[in-house]
Protein backbone atom coordinates (compact mmCIF):
# COMPACT_ATOMS: atom_id res chain seq x y z
CA UNK A 1 0.00 0.00 0.00
CA UNK A 2 1.36 3.38 -1.03
CA UNK A 3 1.32 6.05 1.93
CA UNK A 4 0.92 9.74 1.36
CA UNK A 5 3.68 11.41 1.74
CA UNK A 6 3.94 14.66 3.79
CA UNK A 7 4.64 17.19 0.49
CA UNK A 8 2.02 15.76 -1.52
CA UNK A 9 -0.48 15.95 2.02
CA UNK A 10 -0.03 19.06 2.27
CA UNK A 11 -0.25 20.33 -1.44
CA UNK A 12 -3.77 18.54 -1.13
CA UNK A 13 -4.73 20.36 2.06
CA UNK A 14 -3.25 23.47 0.23
CA UNK A 15 -6.19 22.29 -2.91
CA UNK A 16 -8.19 21.83 -0.38
CA UNK A 17 -8.35 24.98 1.37
CA UNK A 18 -7.90 26.93 -1.75
CA UNK A 19 -11.35 25.30 -3.16
CA UNK A 20 -13.08 25.76 -0.13
CA UNK A 21 -12.44 30.04 0.07
CA UNK A 22 -13.27 30.28 -3.47
CA UNK A 23 -16.47 28.40 -3.16
CA UNK A 24 -17.61 30.13 -0.34
CA UNK A 25 -16.67 33.33 -1.58
CA UNK A 26 -18.55 32.90 -4.70
CA UNK A 27 -21.54 31.53 -2.91
CA UNK A 28 -21.11 35.43 -1.05
CA UNK A 29 -21.05 37.12 -4.27
CA UNK A 30 -24.05 35.49 -6.50
CA UNK A 31 -26.62 37.23 -6.41
CA UNK A 32 -29.61 38.00 -9.26
CA UNK A 33 -31.17 41.41 -8.25
CA UNK A 34 -29.11 43.11 -5.42
CA UNK A 35 -25.60 43.07 -4.16
CA UNK A 36 -25.83 40.81 -0.73
CA UNK A 37 -24.30 42.25 2.31
CA UNK A 38 -21.74 39.93 2.05
CA UNK A 39 -20.35 41.09 -0.95
CA UNK A 40 -17.02 42.20 0.13
CA UNK A 41 -16.34 39.41 2.49
CA UNK A 42 -16.86 37.10 -0.53
CA UNK A 43 -15.26 38.97 -2.95
CA UNK A 44 -11.82 38.58 -0.55
CA UNK A 45 -12.76 35.31 -0.61
CA UNK A 46 -12.66 34.70 -4.07
CA UNK A 47 -9.48 36.65 -4.52
CA UNK A 48 -7.81 34.39 -0.96
CA UNK A 49 -8.49 31.36 -2.99
CA UNK A 50 -7.23 32.63 -5.83
CA UNK A 51 -4.21 32.99 -4.54
CA UNK A 52 -3.85 29.98 -2.92
CA UNK A 53 -4.92 28.11 -5.75
CA UNK A 54 -2.06 29.78 -7.93
CA UNK A 55 0.60 28.74 -4.63
CA UNK A 56 -0.94 25.15 -5.15
CA UNK A 57 0.20 25.19 -9.08
CA UNK A 58 3.60 26.81 -8.80
CA UNK A 59 4.19 24.09 -5.89
CA UNK A 60 2.64 21.41 -8.08
CA UNK A 61 4.94 22.99 -11.10
CA UNK A 62 8.17 23.39 -8.50
CA UNK A 63 8.24 19.77 -6.98
CA UNK A 64 7.90 18.59 -11.10
CA UNK A 65 4.23 16.88 -10.94
CA UNK A 66 2.61 16.74 -14.01
CA UNK A 67 1.95 19.37 -16.37
CA UNK A 68 -1.39 18.95 -16.51
CA UNK A 69 -2.20 19.08 -13.17
CA UNK A 70 -0.36 22.51 -12.60
CA UNK A 71 -2.24 23.73 -15.06
CA UNK A 72 -5.88 22.73 -13.84
CA UNK A 73 -4.99 23.82 -10.52
CA UNK A 74 -3.84 26.77 -11.69
CA UNK A 75 -6.82 27.32 -14.23
CA UNK A 76 -9.41 28.44 -11.43
CA UNK A 77 -6.06 31.33 -10.13
CA UNK A 78 -6.26 32.37 -13.34
CA UNK A 79 -10.13 32.44 -15.29
CA UNK A 80 -12.09 32.71 -11.41
CA UNK A 81 -9.80 35.28 -9.80
CA UNK A 82 -9.23 36.99 -12.69
CA UNK A 83 -12.85 37.54 -13.79
CA UNK A 84 -13.67 38.52 -10.13
CA UNK A 85 -10.94 41.38 -10.28
CA UNK A 86 -12.47 42.25 -14.23
CA UNK A 87 -16.40 42.32 -13.78
CA UNK A 88 -17.08 42.19 -9.63
CA UNK A 89 -20.82 42.19 -9.90
CA UNK A 90 -20.90 39.44 -12.64
CA UNK A 91 -21.85 36.14 -12.58
CA UNK A 92 -19.19 34.83 -15.11
CA UNK A 93 -16.78 33.94 -12.10
CA UNK A 94 -19.44 31.66 -10.64
CA UNK A 95 -19.96 29.81 -13.95
CA UNK A 96 -16.55 28.87 -14.50
CA UNK A 97 -16.14 28.28 -10.45
CA UNK A 98 -18.86 25.53 -11.31
CA UNK A 99 -16.36 23.80 -13.65
CA UNK A 100 -12.88 24.71 -12.91
CA UNK A 101 -12.98 24.37 -8.90
CA UNK A 102 -14.26 20.68 -9.65
CA UNK A 103 -11.25 20.25 -12.10
CA UNK A 104 -8.89 21.58 -10.19
CA UNK A 105 -10.33 18.79 -7.08
CA UNK A 106 -10.39 15.77 -9.66
CA UNK A 107 -6.48 16.58 -10.50
CA UNK A 108 -5.47 16.77 -6.98
CA UNK A 109 -6.88 13.54 -6.42
CA UNK A 110 -5.85 11.51 -9.46
CA UNK A 111 -2.22 12.94 -8.43
CA UNK A 112 -2.74 11.43 -4.93
CA UNK A 113 -4.25 7.93 -6.10
CA UNK A 114 -1.44 7.74 -8.92
CA UNK A 115 2.10 8.86 -7.56
CA UNK A 116 4.05 9.58 -10.87
CA UNK A 117 7.56 9.00 -11.58
CA UNK A 118 9.96 12.09 -11.96
CA UNK A 119 11.35 11.05 -14.70
CA UNK A 120 7.87 10.96 -16.86
CA UNK A 121 6.53 14.21 -16.60
CA UNK A 122 3.66 14.59 -18.91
Amino acid sequence: MNLIRWREGLWALLVLVAAALMACGLADVFSFLIEPPTYPVGHRLVLLGSLAFAGAAVWSWLRQGPRWVSVLTGLPAVVVGGLALQFEDGGWGVLTGYFLIPAALIAMLVELLNPYDAGQRL
